[in-house]
């Protein structure tokens, strides 16, 4: 899914939400769930509710790449940015000589049998697991790439690489991947980089290149390292669990404005406000910048967009 579509730099400069990629890393992460620390939690989750399945899933690591085999194979700027029923679809219609044609690189061959094994275990995965779970990224991705499209458009796509990966370096006219050793590559031979955000990639940095094309994955962490309840989620429902903060949020989503502002909307004193405020401010929804001899308040709407997965994590 394009959610936007610029040139800067002589490059054209595209930034998207891929389900069919979100969903083979988070196969990979199953698959070596150790590695992922940020994802234990979930990687757990997902193996006591489906021990057969991610067993499934951790067999055909070897033949399937660690499942990167669509995204690191020559055929994945076709794939891209399929849906991922549409992409099931199409390995299904694939035949043999075709499916040996696009794992070729990975020096694996599979008989028939292998490859409609790797099929059903996508498809099962993507039925019993992934659906829902993409129910609730795609939102908050798109709405997290929105905010990062804005950030790329102010300060240009060379400065925007910079913040992706400590990593990942822009070094005059080249961007640096220290990865198992250095890839160079000249910013001149790139002529369109395709940004995306994901809640699997950590702690890869991740790169593709095909074409002058490269992907620039921006992680986002969702999982917290504590066992029991996170303290941040407790203060986020209880911010939202009063009548006048929940009027007071429904105003700063219509625009950025200060305590005076907002006591003379509701009619209570600034005092009242700035108490709700505080909560609110505490609680992550709201960020506050001077603007003169005045503080304006600005609400954070993609801490309401990530409530729903956060609940998901933290009960299921």
């Amino acid at each position: 899914m394009v959610l936007d579509k610029f040139e800067d730099d002589n490059v054209e400069v595209v930034f998207v939400y891929l389900p069919v990629w979100e969903m083979f890393f988070s196969m990979h992460v199953l698959a070596d769930s150790e590695h992922h620390l940020y994802r234990r939690r979930w990687a757990k989750r997902i193996s006591e509710k489906e021990p057969d399945l991610v067993k499934s899933i951790i067999d055909l690591n070897e033949a399937t790449a660690k499942w990167l085999f669509v995204i690191d194979g020559p055929k994945w700027s076709q794939m891209r940015q399929m849906e991922i029923e549409e992409l099931i679809s199409n390995l299904q219609k694939m035949n043999i000589y075709q499916w040996n044609d696009m794992i070729e690189y990975t020096g694996q061959r599979m008989e028939i049998d292998g490859r409609d094994a790797v099929i059903r275990v996508i498809k099962e995965y993507y039925e019993r697991v992934f659906m829902r779970e993409e129910r609730l990224l795609r939102p908050y991705l798109a709405r997290i790439m929105q905010k990062e499209r804005e950030v790329c458009r102010r300060l240009g796509i060379w400065r925007w690489c910079e913040g992706i990966h400590p990593r990942l370096l822009v070094e005059g006219d080249c961007l640096v991947y220290r990865k198992d050793r250095e890839y160079r590559y000249q910013k001149a031979h790139v002529r369109r980089i395709y940004a995306m955000a994901s809640t699997f990639v950590n702690p890869h940095l991740w790169l593709y290149k095909g074409d002058g094309e490269l992907e620039m994955v921006k992680e986002v962490l969702t999982e917290q390292a504590e066992d029991d309840i996170p303290n941040h989620c407790v203060l986020v429902f209880k911010a939202l669990g009063d009548h006048t903060r929940l009027k007071i949020i429904k105003l700063l989503m219509q625009g950025t404005l200060t305590t005076q502002e907002i006591s003379l909307k509701m009619g209570i004193s600034e005092a009242g406000v700035s108490k709700h405020l505080r909560i609110l401010n505490q609680a992550g929804l709201v960020r506050k910048s001077m603007k003169g001899h005045y503080v304006e308040y600005h609400f954070l709407t993609e801490r309401i967009d990530f409530i729903p997965y956060t609940f998901y994590e933290m009960m299921m």
